[in-house]
């Protein structure tokens, strides 16, 4: 009788154990299965997945290079991490159009994302956003880095460098209630030497901004930025002093600004309204 139950105890134990091996051999999120578990399709030659009928949420958020609706889609990032004890994926996808060369500065990829987690061995989407916006000057790719904005919270952060205007811009990507939302859009660099050299008239001009977190008694941490430099401010036709901190609370998908420390004499709005209006003329 021992040695019966011996035997079963040493079944059991193997079993577990196989059991457990099982487990920590599952094999990780390909890049493969990822576009097959969006687009339906994937093409190991060239490894991208084809987007017919892409369904634009509204015609206006459609560029004018994708009046077809057809797309490749190819994998930008493919990031794991583990949050709340759960395996997941954080993938980053661009778009180009299938029917037109696409190899301006003005040709700005459509960018996407998706968070996969492990359910009872399986993969599954838990958050996407295939239309977050259009950036990487001549197809350029950004600099991804995964990045904790909780305590147990991650989302992406996105650096895009800009050869026309000289500056560098930082955008956040946070999964919030089954989304991929774009939380905040930061120039953290720009600089005018080229132009202020050749022109006499436009004064130089250099910026940099500080991006970083604190803990929070919030579920999201603190946004801290600190700015400093000088903008030249378009509208006025002049640099303008920058020397801020500012702090920024989670609130509904973006962050909102809470609190500020010093004085931004640049006119930003001025600024912002600027940079928009340009931004939506290479877009037309």
């Amino acid at each position: 009788m021992k040695k019966y139950f011996k035997v079963v105890l040493s079944v059991a134990a193997l079993s577990l154990l196989g059991i457990t091996i099982s487990l920590m051999h599952q094999p990780a999120l390909s890049k493969e299965q990822a576009l097959r578990m969006i687009y339906g399709n994937y093409d190991s030659k060239s490894q991208s997945a084809s987007w017919v009928n892409i369904p634009f949420p509204d015609k206006e958020d459609a560029s004018s290079y994708f009046e077809k609706k057809k797309g490749i889609v190819r994998m930008i990032a493919l990031q794991a991490y583990r949050e709340n004890g759960k395996d997941k994926f954080f993938i980053l996808t661009k778009t180009i159009p299938t029917d037109i060369p696409f190899d301006c500065h003005a040709c700005l990829p459509l960018i996407g994302a998706a968070v996969f987690v492990r359910k009872h061995m399986h993969w599954k989407i838990e958050a996407q956003n295939q239309f977050i916006m259009y950036d990487g000057e001549y197809g350029e790719l950004p600099e991804v880095k995964l990045i904790r904005v909780g305590k147990d919270k991650f989302g992406l952060s996105l650096e895009f460098g800009h050869i026309v205007i000289r500056d560098k811009e930082l955008t956040l990507l946070i999964p919030y209630n089954g989304n991929i939302v774009a939380a905040h859009n930061e120039v953290i660099y720009f600089e005018n030497f080229n132009d202020c050299e050749y022109a006499k008239t436009i004064p130089c001009a250099a910026y940099t901004a500080n991006i970083d977190f604190a803990s929070s008694k919030n579920p999201y941490y603190t946004l801290q930025i600190k700015r400093f430099g000088t903008v030249y401010n378009h509208k006025r036709e002049k640099a303008m002093p920058v020397d801020e901190e500012v702090e920024y609370q989670f609130v509904n998908g973006q962050y909102v600004q809470a609190g500020q420390r010093g004085a931004a004499k640049a006119l930003y709005d001025d600024e912002r309204e600027y940079f928009e209006q340009y931004e939506r003329s290479m877009h037309d």
